[in-house]
C-alpha cells in the first residue's frame, strides 16, 4: 500500500507540473529559459523578450517555480530564473518509462506464413 501511495503522489506531482506548463505563456517562458540554459535570465529580460506585463509574468514565474520547473536566485536588485533541467528530464523519463512494454513483437522466424510470403518488419518499437 505504501508504494501505491508514493506512486499516486508522484503522479499528482507530475500532473501538477504538466498543468502548470499547460498555458502558452508558461511554455514560452520555459523555452526561453532553456535557450539561456544554464545561466538563466533576469525577470526583466524575460518580460522584455516575451512582451508580458510585470504582474502577469510574476504570476507565471511563481506558478512554474512552485512546481519546481524554475528556480529563482536574487542577485543584487535582479531575480534570475533558471530551468531545472533535472525536473524536465524527469518528465520526459516519466513519459517514456513504459515505452514498448506492451509491444509483443513476434520474430519473423516464429510467424507461420504460407510459403513464399515474408515479413520485412524489424521488430523494434521505439525507433
Amino acid at each position: 500500500m505504501k508504494n501505491e501511495a508514493a506512486t499516486e503522489s508522484s503522479l499528482d506531482a507530475i500532473a501538477a507540473i504538466f498543468a502548470a506548463m499547460g498555458q502558452p505563456s508558461r511554455l514560452q517562458i520555459v523555452r526561453l529559459l532553456l535557450s539561456a540554459y544554464p545561466e538563466g535570465l533576469p525577470a526583466g529580460e524575460i518580460q522584455k523578450e516575451l512582451n508580458i506585463s510585470a504582474s502577469t509574468l510574476s504570476h507565471h514565474l511563481d506558478k512554474l517555480r512552485q512546481v519546481g520547473i524554475l528556480t529563482a536566485v536574487k542577485d543584487r536588485q535582479w531575480i534570475w530564473y533558471r530551468v531545472q533541467s533535472s525536473k524536465l528530464r524527469h518528465l520526459i523519463d516519466f513519459l517514456f518509462e513504459e515505452c514498448c512494454t506492451r509491444n509483443h513483437v513476434v520474430a519473423v522466424a516464429d510467424l507461420e506464413l504460407p510459403d513464399g510470403e515474408s515479413d520485412n518488419s524489424e521488430g523494434s518499437c521505439c525507433d
